[in-house]
């Protein structure tokens, strides 16, 4: 982490030892008495503002962004518990990239919520959805909020002050660092008004490793009891020095801002009974030498070759990549996975990339990726807080340097004379400028990620999405003989299903280009 503080920030004095940890007290003891935060048990604040989808972003830019149209973050610092919940509309946002449910049709309700050991968010029924992976996260993003990270700050035993000048604004602020929660590393910054006005942190992401953290804390008011809060907040998550611009994660103008409000999380049920999860993996046969490894949210596909074995997919996190290797080789025995084939760069779709690489796979991807994925994904950088096979031995098995990324324009092939993989880059699509799509053309199968979900057999057909259309569009330029479709989301179907399904919509919007 200390890298990343050195790219971002410049510190012109360090305070150390025992007299920096009693600066640093003296200056919490301050910030404390100047917005009442020993007094603050609670805190209930209501905006409007705009929300981006972290991970779901183009190969470059920022991340696709929604507006809110209202916004409430709850939290109960005794019990350490909190509630966001909020509306989403599209608004005048420009509907490129991904992210569940984007571009927004009409009003999006969403929660995220955590109290003690339990985390949940809804899902698109409003029905409680257990997260038990988003509960030290949950609980950690409490402490950032200002009046969490003063009461935070006091009880470390870690706590130091530095001082950064910085020469764009002309400002000198006061830096209080600490360690949470074992592990978490944050800093804040404070004005000489002694008010946070920035809270600088990291959390662990399979793609990003330390991903840091940025929230803006400005205008302050009174809200009573001598409690002050900020009535604009501002937050970037996943900004990184080689990749260009800033990643908006929220900004919310609050309308209100009560203290001391009462605020209830209580566990559902469903939530509370919930079963540890696990982490399934089922093959199933679609062709001589080709296997479906589905059995989760997302699927993979293993193509045996002669000598070697293909991947296509590596989605998720290193542990589903894992089960899915396992399985993999398990299925295909004594053969290699020599390539993974990466469909593009949405963090879910690419978490589990770095166990394949760990394993000496060559990743073979659109090249509009080639440089996020040299120089963040693949490259050696900070992953303390959840340290990956690839980062704790990062010249093994394929050597110093000699991480193998492989990429294309337009199409591309891997064979071993009898059996072959066909890549296609996927033309005017929103959802993704870096998509590819593949088509084994022995079985007449296409392999899409976001594209087309086939429905269930009996089910009624789905809304025909965007994205549907503009597979169609790609499927009849490249001239592609497809029997099957099967999709990185759900369960194959058929290409007669595919025309019946999509065909008219298609047919609708190709006098306007047919985009995604």
């Amino acid at each position: 982490m200390k890298i990343q503080l050195g790219t971002l920030f410049v510190t012109s004095a360090v305070l150390v030892g025992p007299a920096a940890a009693q600066d640093a007290t003296s200056l919490l003891q301050a910030a404390d008495k100047a917005i009442g935060a020993s007094a603050v048990k609670s805190v209930v604040y209501t905006g409007t503002g705009r929300m981006g989808y972290v991970g779901q972003q183009f190969a470059t830019g920022d991340l696709p962004r929604t507006d809110l149209k209202s916004y409430t973050m709850s939290i109960d610092y005794g019990n350490k518990s909190s509630k966001e919940e909020f509306v989403r509309v599209q608004g005048n946002n420009i509907p490129q990239g991904g992210g569940l449910g984007f571009p927004v049709q009409g009003e999006q309700r969403q929660g995220n919520f955590v109290s003690g050991g339990f985390a949940w968010n809804l899902n698109q029924q409003g029905q409680p959805n257990p997260q038990p992976g988003n509960v030290e996260i949950g609980q950690f993003m409490i402490q950032t909020s200002p009046h969490g990270f003063i009461k935070a700050a006091l009880e470390a035993k870690d706590a130091t002050l530095t001082e950064r000048y910085f020469g764009r604004t002309g400002q000198t602020f006061k830096v209080v660092g600490f360690t949470t929660m074992g592990k978490y590393r944050v800093t804040g910054e404070f004005n000489n008004d002694n008010l946070l006005e920035r809270v600088v942190t990291w959390i662990p992401n399979p793609v990003m490793g330390d991903m840091m953290v940025e929230i803006r804390y400005n205008d302050y008011k009174d809200v009573g009891g001598g409690v002050k809060f900020p009535f604009h907040i501002h937050g970037h998550q996943g900004d990184h020095p080689l990749i260009p611009g800033g990643h908006n994660w929220i900004d919310v103008r609050v309308t209100d801002a009560k203290a001391n409000a009462e605020v209830t999380v209580p566990v559902p049920d469903n939530v509370r009974s919930a079963p540890a999860p696990q982490v399934r993996v089922v093959a199933t046969k679609l062709g001589e030498g080709v296997w479906l490894m589905g059995g989760g949210s997302h699927n993979s596909l293993a193509v045996e070759f002669k000598d070697f074995i293909t991947v296509i997919e590596g989605p998720l996190n290193e542990e589903r990549s894992n089960a899915v290797i396992a399985e993999v080789k398990k299925t295909i025995p004594n053969k290699p996975i020599r390539y993974l084939v990466n469909t593009h760069n949405h963090f879910d779709h690419l978490g589990g990339t770095r166990t394949y690489v760990a394993q000496g796979a060559t990743v073979i991807t659109d090249d509009k990726n080639r440089d996020f994925y040299r120089q963040v994904v693949l490259a050696p950088q900070p992953r303390t807080l959840s340290p990956d096979r690839l980062s704790q031995f990062p010249a093994a098995p394929t050597g110093p340097g000699t991480l193998a990324l492989q990429t294309f324009s337009d199409r591309y092939t891997i064979s071993d004379g009898q059996k072959a993989i066909e890549l296609f880059h996927i033309e005017n699509l929103n959802h993704s400028d870096n998509m590819l799509v593949a088509y084994l053309p022995q079985e007449k199968i296409l392999i899409n990620a976001d594209l087309y979900t086939p429905p269930a057999q009996g089910a009624t057909p789905p809304n025909v999405s965007p994205n549907a259309v503009v597979l169609f569009n790609n499927i009849k330029r490249l001239k592609l003989d497809v029997a099957q479709h099967v999709p990185i989301h759900g369960n194959p179907g058929t290409q007669a299903d595919f025309e019946r399904i999509v065909g008219p919509v298609a047919a609708q919007s190709r006098p306007t280009g047919g985009g995604g």
